[in-house]
């Protein structure tokens, strides 16, 4: 989906839901900031815990559906590790199995490499060089 094809319910979070959690973050902060800081505040602390419970109503609301949303997406990803262990397991056994025949094959290979060189040192068969000299 490009920039331009948000869903209905995508604008109406980012028109009103995101205004209302913000103002609502901003001004708890600033009364908590205020209270602290002037003592008329304090005194009219339930004028101010009011409009923050009426702007808190729709923010929680707001909120507590990002919270769901965010729940089932961690849901989704736990149950798909098991699946992504699974393969990541076969991947590795699949690798190690790939590098021990290599190495079983290398052996062979220098064991066959060390016996060609024993019988040529022991002259029971002739190196090409000998053979090339000989035939000359």
């Amino acid at each position: 989906m490009g920039k331009n094809d948000k869903s209905v319910n995508d604008r109406m979070m980012m028109l009103v839901g995101v205004p209302v959690v913000l103002a609502w973050m901003g001004f708890a902060c600033l009364v908590i900031w205020s209270g602290l800081q002037d003592d008329k505040v304090m005194n009219n602390i339930d004028g101010y815990t009011t409009l923050i419970a009426i702007i808190g109503g729709p923010a929680l609301l707001i909120l507590t559906s990002i919270l769901e949303l965010w729940k089932s997406e961690q849901n989704q990803e736990i149950t798909s590790m098991p699946e992504h262990w699974t393969l990541q397991a076969k991947a590795t056994e699949n690798e190690s199995i790939h590098l021990r025949q290599l190495a079983n094959r290398q052996a062979i290979h220098i064991q066959e490499l060390e016996a060609e060189a024993q019988k040529v040192a022991l002259g029971l068969i002739e190196t090409n060089t000998s053979a090339d000299t000989s035939e000359e």
